[in-house]
């Protein structure tokens, strides 16, 4: 895979000293771990492992459980795997499309899984 556009992309999100990038007003990339293998080493790297958040009542749960299926492309959320994130303080279109572009997709969910970006 040609990661030009994340060598670029990495230059524009270079942490500043005394900087902390959780406070970072952009976008969270979160990844599944097939689409993070897509990834080389060195990329894989800059992506922590977290949770999904935990539901407080049983509407947000079940609302969990459906996004947590979707994400992963699975029926059973007990298949899920790790979420890995990366935040970036400037994200463009064009690599949002391009983060987009390394979903998995099966016959189940043509329209791709294992990627989502929050814009904060």
């Amino acid at each position: 895979m040609d990661e030009t556009w994340l060598k670029e992309l990495n230059q524009r999100n270079i942490e500043l000293e005394g900087e902390d990038r959780a406070k970072w007003d952009g976008a969270t990339v979160s990844v599944s771990f097939s689409v993070l293998n897509k990834l080389s080493q060195a990329e894989q790297g800059k992506f922590e492992i977290t949770e999904f958040k935990r539901a407080t009542n049983e509407i947000e749960h079940w609302a969990r459980v459906e996004e947590i299926c979707d994400f992963f492309g699975v029926v059973d959320p007990d298949l899920a795997g790790d979420v890995y994130v990366r935040k970036f303080k400037n994200l463009t279109v064009d690599e949002e499309s391009k983060w987009m572009d390394l979903k998995d997709i099966n016959d189940e969910m043509p329209e791709g899984f294992g990627v989502k970006i929050d814009r904060s």
